[in-house]
């Protein structure tokens, strides 16, 4: 009943700000008290009239017109019919509607389709009240006409004349026997009563003296009897019989002037409304009281005139004033489910609330912050004063202890104080051994009388001895919390360094969090500790609980889902867990859902305090929070389970709400079957509601669009948006809890159509549906025409490309023939130069001496044709299958045309022919490929030799614009008939004379004209000899120039490319190989390595006297020939089976044992692809085929010196790196690796030949042979001379004497160091510092 007493307060307080005086009420359920006025929406403040309709709305009747509230908002209802006098007098809920009592009749406002229609057009007068009985007949009083009854059904309206009151009745009443009974103030005998029997209504009879009760309410009891609220006598019970009972009176008691409203409470208690206020009457004890002072003398109007009430679905009390609108009170057992204390409120100091203990006498002590010590008795739940009081107020209080008749008091700053609770004595401790000023936050007593205390930083223990406590454990952190498990130790918890146990044995242990082991404590900061009745221990950290594990001793986490971030404190109650947070109080039970309670639910706070909690001993809690405390029993803390209603409440497009009866919203939104929206209405915003009014706060809702959303949306808002919805059917689906968490049994829907725009409707779809097929099929014949088109294209080049694929297997079989040949070609050209030269020096001693020397010249002219022909074969290929790359430089006309014809005068002079050249200036250059040119000369130089006479003329003309110059090449021959002109540069094509040839010469010709950007043209007439004219740019401005070096590169070698080297006769060249002075007897290896026997043996032979030769027919054969081997030069042929010559190359380069060997590779392949690939594989020369024996012995030759010198450079030079001598990247690494361990061994006296060999991972052999190969020196040649070029360095650098770096580089004298110094570099160590 408690929760009545502060009804006025709701109305006041939270509308108009006014206070009112009640008997008694706590601060939190003040928050739970809401009150709904003109501020909120309602068109007046003056409400007559509530009911709760079935789908939960409640709806208010007021001065000024009708509305609905659904917990958030008010909507207000314009009835048309009634223009500016919208009052209403009455309402009630029929199964059709809401039936609204006005000054102008009684009208029907339809749920289905929110109109407004008049009853009855007989009912005009003003209406007093309306009730509905169970046989759906609707009871209506006028002010003017009496009572009329009409059908709901039948649509049947009667009219009941009540001459006793002139027509006036006041209020109808439908009891529990559906006995309808009418009630008037203004007459003798005003109660009336129907007789059904006769169908009228008649005074009923009452037999005392209160026969002229008159009034304005009636209620029903369930015993048949009624009660009667007077005007201005008191409140009336009238029985059955006609006997009655006055149970107020008004004349003594002046508390129910004017009685306008009764209602029985959730409690069996009538409520009396009336203009005195509101009277809570109790029906068993007849007693009463009135739930505000009357006597006060500041008591305002709104606090009186209570005219309406009504009780809703969950027990909620709503009073309607004529001054101060709506209030609203939740059901008694949800109000005061929690007692919330506030400071300056029921005699609380403090704000900050810390500690509570509880003493003997189960008064609770509480610590605060701000007020120091207060003392609460919850027996008469009121504040108390003790003695010492007022100096303790001065503290500020963190923990608490209570021990018989004393209370421990631990302070901020000021010590722990023991207070005497009887006399008020109090006695002052210092903690962690300081004199004054120590702070105590947590004060425990265990099981073996022991008293812990706490400071900022350390635990201490009392001495009772010496009075004193002695600090025994520093945890380097505030301890907030201490408790005793059920095996004696005793646990601590603090702040910032985890938790800390005293085992029953004496010892410390610790406990904290490590990042990724679950099984470890949830968090370092501890803010409670909970000894459960089952013994367990639950760590209550910042990030959530957690339960100590005994027998393991690790911790499990016990999973909580809330939104909660700081759990603060923990109390257990028969196995439920109530826990304060940062976020309200929770409610555990294992295995259920979670209840949160917070300020709505009458909490004074959400932010609650560590640690601050008490189970009293009656089972009452007890939590502190930083605005006052709480304090409840578990076991009176109901849940409301009262399945809320959910509905859809309003629909806005663009923010502007949709009206009913508007285009777009024809019906209620809970009548609508489905919205109609234009594709341009992209902003829509959804509002509803779950129509529970304890807290809608706390409602959380569960919404999502079918067809757009994929989930659920999760949100305590009461409204959801959405913009820029496609076209097309959805369904909005909300469901909804109640303050409490109870989910809504059913859903609120609405079907929502976007429609598209009128370039996407059907028709729309349809036209484009005929238009896309026309395009398509016109698309698909066109398509068709080009496929017809397309496939006789590729027919065409199906054909074109195998008949390219014909010449190219023609061109490469003569390309791999002309390879082919070239070996033969190098082992007849090859012996043919022995011979000759032989024969040169014996062979004029035979008579036939002479035409065996003019023999051998032919068999040399036709090897030279067979290359040449061979030659431009490949020259063919290279232009037919790859193109020409052309590499293009300045030249100097004159010297090639002079290179050119040098080569043709012998030939031309010893066929008789007269052969002319005509030379332009002699500074003239132009941008050509040097090569090319010449090839193009010598194509139509060999031409001209063919078919000429006896006369050949190679001229070159600038031409007159300075830009092209020309190339002529004529001879006197038959000439060319002009069919043959047309087809003369076409590859294979031979004229009809049958010359020798393979008609592609050209054919190159023209190719590499074409490349240099210009033409080639015959003139001939036959009988008249024939004009090649070659035309070409002095320029050539769009293609890259090379810069005009001659150098060429220096490992890659033509035939002619080493000079003088190769007119070398035979013993010379071959005397170089052989072993010089200081040299072994044995001769230098050297592997051969081709698959041709003959090409093998032919070099073999040549090469037997110089060198120890061995031979292999592939790379795979010549690996194992060097592994048994020692070999000092590679010659290998390019292509071999099995392992080819490039292969075999890059394998030895990787081999450390054998990287450093000269290698030369020998090739048909005259391309500079070949030619790149062999000098990336790591190739020292590169010779094609065929050569000159001379050739390549002058290459061999000179290879072999080049890297002698180099090696006598290296051991001569102080100063030349070691690196120098490295002929690969291999031997670079090797070296420089060797260096390094030698250089970082020069004191150590086991650096030896087996030292390094097992540093470098080699035998000893291995070893000696890579040094002897790389620098010609022994390993311990190679030892002494990184010594010496060290002590070189060092000398150079400067810093130190020449005795010094002789020690320092591993030398036992002085003087030796320079013996040795002078000979290895032909000079002493003083000589060389002077040179520098």
């Amino acid at each position: 009943m408690r929760r009545y007493l502060v009804l006025l307060l709701a109305a006041v307080e939270l509308s108009f700000g006014q206070s009112i005086a009640v008997a008694h009420t706590d601060g939190g359920s003040r928050s739970m008290i809401r009150s709904v006025t003109m501020d909120d929406g309602l068109p007046s403040n003056g409400v007559r009239c509530i009911v709760q309709d079935k789908q939960g709305y409640i709806w208010f009747g007021s001065d000024n017109g009708l509305c609905r509230y659904d917990g958030y908002g008010v909507q207000k209802y314009y009835n048309p019919n009634l223009n500016l006098n919208q009052y209403v007098s009455a309402l009630a809920v029929c199964d059709d509607g809401l039936l609204v009592g006005s000054s102008k009749g009684i009208y029907l406002l339809s749920f289905l389709t929110g109109k407004f229609t008049l009853l009855d057009e007989s009912i005009t007068s003003s209406i007093s009240d309306v009730a509905v009985d169970t046989e759906r007949n609707v009871w209506v009083s006028t002010t003017d006409k009496g009572i009329f009854r009409y059908n709901l059904t039948s649509h049947e309206c009667r009219n009941y004349a009540v001459k006793s009151s002139r027509g006036k009745v006041d209020c109808l009443l439908v009891d529990v026997n559906n006995q309808v009974w009418a009630l008037s103030n203004q007459a003798r005998g005003s109660l009336l009563r129907l007789n059904k029997a006769n169908d009228i209504f008649e005074i009923f009879p009452l037999k005392d003296t209160n026969a002229n009760i008159g009034g304005m309410a009636m209620l029903a009891n369930t015993d048949g009897s009624i009660l009667v609220g007077s005007w201005n006598q008191g409140l009336f019970q009238v029985s059955a019989d006609g006997s009655s009972q006055l149970l107020i009176d008004e004349s003594i008691s002046h508390v129910t002037t004017h009685i306008h409203k009764l209602l029985y409470d959730s409690n069996q208690n009538v409520l009396v409304a009336s203009d005195d206020g509101l009277l809570e009457y109790n029906m068993k004890s007849h007693s009463w009281r009135m739930l505000s002072e009357v006597d006060n003398p500041v008591r305002k109007n709104t606090e009186r005139f209570v005219y309406g009430l009504a009780m809703d679905s969950e027990g909620g009390l709503w009073i309607g004033t004529f001054y101060g609108g709506v209030s609203y009170i939740p059901s008694d057992k949800f109000l005061h489910r929690f007692q919330a204390y506030y400071a300056g409120r029921s005699g609380l100091q403090g704000n900050v609330v810390g500690r509570f203990a509880e003493d003997s006498q189960r008064r609770v002590w509480i610590a605060t912050d701000d007020a120091g010590l207060e003392c609460y008795d919850p027996s008469i739940k009121k504040f108390l004063n003790y003695p010492g009081q007022a100096k303790m107020q001065r503290y500020n209080v963190h923990a608490l202890l209570n021990d018989g008749n004393d209370l421990w008091v631990g302070t901020y700053a000021n010590g722990l104080i023991r207070l005497n609770i009887s006399s008020g004595f109090q006695q002052v401790f210092q903690l962690d051994g300081k004199m004054a000023g120590s702070s105590c936050y947590e004060i425990f007593h265990d099981g073996k009388h022991r008293l812990w205390a706490t400071s900022m930083t350390k635990v201490n223990l009392w001495d009772d001895k010496k009075q004193i406590f002695r600090p025994v454990k520093d945890f380097k952190s505030l301890t907030i919390d201490a408790k005793e498990d059920k095996y004696g130790n005793v646990w601590f918890a603090t702040q910032s360094t985890g938790l800390w146990c005293y085992t029953k044995d004496n010892k410390w242990k610790q406990y904290v969090h490590v990042e990724d082991d679950s099984a470890s404590l949830l968090c370092n900061q501890v803010n409670n500790l909970v000894v459960c009745s089952n013994g367990k221990l639950i760590v209550v950290t910042s990030n959530g609980l957690c339960e100590y594990d005994d027998a393991t001793g690790k911790f499990r986490l016990v999973e909580i889902e809330a939104p909660v971030h700081d759990y603060v404190c923990a109390l257990e109650y028969q196995g439920t867990f109530w826990i304060s947070t940062d976020n309200g109080i929770l409610k555990y039970v294992p295995g259920e859902p979670v209840r949160i309670f917070n300020r709505y639910d009458g909490l004074t706070s959400n932010q609650f305090l560590p640690s601050s909690g008490l189970l009293a001993s009656d089972g009452c809690m007890y939590f502190g929070t930083s605005m006052g405390f709480n304090a409840f029993y578990p076991y009176q803390v109901a849940v409301n389970q009262v399945a809320p209603p959910v509905a859809i409440t309003s629909f806005q497009l663009f923010n502007k709400q949709l009206e009913v009866e508007s285009e777009e919203l024809p019906k209620p939104l809970n009548h609508e079957d489905k919205l109609d929206l234009s594709y341009d209405d992209n902003v829509l915003n959804i509002s509803f509601a779950a129509l529970s009014y304890v807290s809608p706060e706390k409602n959380i809702y569960m919404y999502k669009m079918e067809g757009f959303d994929k989930n659920w949306i999760t949100t305590e808002e009461h409204r959801a948006t959405y913009s820029n919805l496609p076209a097309g059917n959805y369904t909005f689906r909300v469901k909804a809890t109640n303050n409490d968490g109870v989910w809504s049994k059913g859903e609120a829907s609405l079907k929502v159509e976007v429609h598209p725009p009128f370039w996407w409707s059907l028709p729309a779809k349809i036209l484009y549906f005929f238009v896309i097929g026309g395009l398509v099929w016109l698309y698909s014949q066109s398509r068709l025409k080009r496929e017809k088109v397309r496939h006789k294209r590729d027919l065409e080049r199906l054909a074109e490309k195998k008949e390219q694929e014909v010449r190219d297997a023609r061109l490469q079989f003569f390309t791999m023939i002309a390879h082919e040949i070239r070996t033969p070609v190098t082992l007849i050209i090859g012996p043919l130069e022995s011979l000759k030269e032989q024969w040169l020096n014996w062979g004029h001693k035979f008579a036939a001496g002479e035409g065996i020397s003019q023999t051998l010249d032919v068999i040399d002219r036709n090897a030279q044709r067979l290359l040449l022909l061979v030659n431009q074969l490949l020259d063919f290929n290279k232009v037919q299958q790859k193109g020409v790359q052309m590499h293009f430089k300045l030249q100097n006309i004159a010297r090639l045309m002079h290179a050119v014809a040098e080569r043709f005068e012998p030939t031309f002079r010893q066929k008789g022919i007269r052969f002319e050249v005509e030379y332009p200036a002699d500074d003239f250059s132009a941008v050509i490929d040097n090569e090319a040119i010449t090839k193009v000369l010598s194509n139509l130089l060999t031409n001209a030799t063919k078919y000429t006479k006896d006369y050949v003329k190679l001229s070159c003309k600038v031409l007159p614009n300075g830009m092209n110059f020309n190339f002529e090449v004529e001879d006197n021959g038959e000439g060319i008939c002009p069919d043959d002109q047309e087809k003369i540069f076409s590859a294979f094509y031979q004229a009809r004379d049958n010359k020798p040839g393979t008609g592609i010469g050209l054919s190159i010709v023209k190719n590499l004209v074409e490349a240099h950007h210009g033409m080639v043209e015959v003139n001939s007439k036959v009988g008249m000899g024939a004009c090649f004219v070659v035309t070409l740019p002095v320029e050539q401005p769009d293609v890259a120039v090379e810069a005009n070096d001659e150098k060429a590169a220096p490992r890659v070698l033509a035939q002619d490319s080493l000079g003088i080297l190769s007119t070398m006769d035979e013993d010379t060249a071959t005397d170089s190989f052989l072993p010089g002075v200081g040299q072994a007897s044995a001769l230098p290896g050297m592997l051969i390595v081709d698959d041709d026997e003959d090409m093998r043996n032919f070099v073999k032979s040549h090469f037997a006297k110089a060198f120890s030769v061995f031979t292999a027919e592939n790379g795979k054969e010549a690996l194992q020939v060097l592994r048994e081997h020692l070999v000092s030069v590679i010659i290998s042929d390019w292509m071999m089976p099995e392992m080819d010559g490039p292969e075999f190359c890059r394998l030895v380069r990787k081999d450390q044992n054998i990287s450093h060997l000269p290698f030369v590779m020998l090739t048909a392949k005259t391309d500079n692809d070949s030619k790149t690939e062999g000098m990336n594989c790591g190739a020292d020369m590169y010779i094609e085929k065929p050569f000159s024996m001379k050739y390549l012995d002058a290459s061999v030759r000179n290879l072999l010196e080049m890297r002698r010198l180099l090696k006598e450079k290296f051991s001569h030079s102080p100063l030349e790196p070691i690196q120098e001598i490295a002929p690969t990247k291999m031997d670079n690494n090797f070296l420089g690796k060797m260096s390094k361990i030698i250089e970082e061994n020069l004191a150590n006296p086991e650096l030896n030949v087996a030292f390094l060999a097992s540093q470098l991972c080699m035998s000893r052999s291995s070893l000696f042979n890579k040094i002897r190969g790389l620098a010609d020196v022994t390993p311990n040649e190679m030892i002494q001379l990184v010594r010496l070029k060290k002590a070189a360095r060092l000398l150079k650098e400067g810093d130190y004497r020449i005795s010094e770096v002789g020690y320092m580089v591993g030398f036992s004298s002085p003087s030796y160091f320079s013996k040795c110094f002078q000979k290895q570099f032909g000079m002493k160590p003083a000589e060389f510092v002077e040179m520098k």
